[in-house]
């Protein structure tokens, strides 16, 4: 008895999903996230062409090319920090203006599980802008 077609009449019966399934719905989420919270400053290609970009003091930056101007290494960490704002963004205007962080706390009333919501939210949004890096 040949085995080769077994795969695909699981997949028929819906037994059995791409592996490709989840990966694809976490891009989407995490694309939703940046258009949503960022690409008003920094445009839907995250270049900084946003519509508000030209209302800020200080063009945003061009976050396709962080790896880039990082040796070739994406900084997760720091950019995570640029976004939750625990790293000074002076581009944003005045320090005391809420980044994504506050906001998305302001959203949440501070259980665990809400924190972890914003944890995640802030991931998506940092995988994503990984995910648009160019060698360029």
């Amino acid at each position: 008895m040949r085995l080769v077609g077994v795969p695909s009449l699981l997949a028929a019966l819906g037994l059995l999903l791409p592996a490709d399934v989840g990966a694809q719905s976490d891009v989407i989420a995490q694309r939703e996230a940046f258009e949503r919270y960022c690409a008003t400053c920094h445009g839907v290609d995250g270049k900084g062409g946003g519509v508000m970009s030209g209302f800020l003091k200080k063009p945003p930056a061009d976050l396709t090319q962080l790896a880039k101007e990082n040796g070739g290494e994406f900084p997760f960490h720091r950019t995570m920090q640029f976004i939750d704002g625990t790293k000074d963004v002076r581009a944003h205007g005045d320090p005391d203006m809420p980044v994504w962080g506050e906001v998305f706390a302001h959203e949440t009333r501070g259980s665990p599980a809400q924190q972890a919501e914003i944890r995640a939210k802030i991931l998506q949004i940092t995988e994503y802008v990984r995910s648009i890096q160019v060698d360029d």
